[in-house]
């Protein structure tokens, strides 16, 4: 369900996907950033947190925060529960901690 807060929303597997839009660079339409130092914020659907519901009121969804590109995705409430390491496919439900499955060795 879209959000009136203009909030891009993601699934767990798009999330934990690299070659995803939301982990690419650019201006395409579901880039999170374009620019690799840019912060991004993501609304991670299917998420045990996120209200499905919830269309307008932030509080109520997994709301999930990545510093640049090749960050992990951190969970707005820092509380580290569970964390998804590179290449181990979608991230679970519960998860607070996601990286991507960058290559890590092609990054600077």
């Amino acid at each position: 369900m879209a959000n009136t807060l203009n909030i891009k929303e993601v699934t767990l597997a798009q999330i934990s996907d690299s070659t995803s839009a939301i982990n690419t660079v650019g201006n395409a339409v579901g880039n999170a950033r374009i620019s690799v130092y840019q912060p991004a914020v993501v609304r991670v659907m299917l998420h045990a947190d996120d209200d499905a519901a919830a269309t307008d009121v932030a509080e109520d969804m997994a709301l999930f925060e990545s510093k640049r590109h090749g960050e992990p995705w951190k969970k707005d409430d820092c509380q580290v529960q569970h964390i998804i390491q590179s290449g181990t496919g979608p991230a679970a439900a519960n998860a607070t901690v996601i990286y991507p499955d960058f290559d890590y060795t092609t990054f600077e």
